[in-house]
């Protein structure tokens, strides 16, 4: 029998970001993957994705622009 994997919550998803930033894997200035990308990562919805950025960035850790991405802070 095959597990299916589960899917990861916001808060973990933003718990994993907030670990890569610190540890360096996104660096600062540097645009994360797109929602859809990180969501076919961590096996979640688009929108739980979503969750964890916008947590992020009301922590001032990412940044948000229009058109172009989401950057981790300088």
């Amino acid at each position: 029998m095959t597990s299916v994997p589960i899917p990861y919550t916001a808060r973990e998803i933003e718990d994993d970001l907030t670990r890569r930033i610190a540890a360096g894997e996104f660096r600062p200035g540097s645009r994360l993957p797109t929602y859809d990308a990180l969501a076919e990562e961590y096996g979640s919805a688009r929108r739980t994705v979503a969750r964890a950025v916008e947590a992020l960035k009301s922590r001032g850790l990412v940044v948000g622009v229009p058109g172009s991405g989401t950057f981790v802070a300088e």
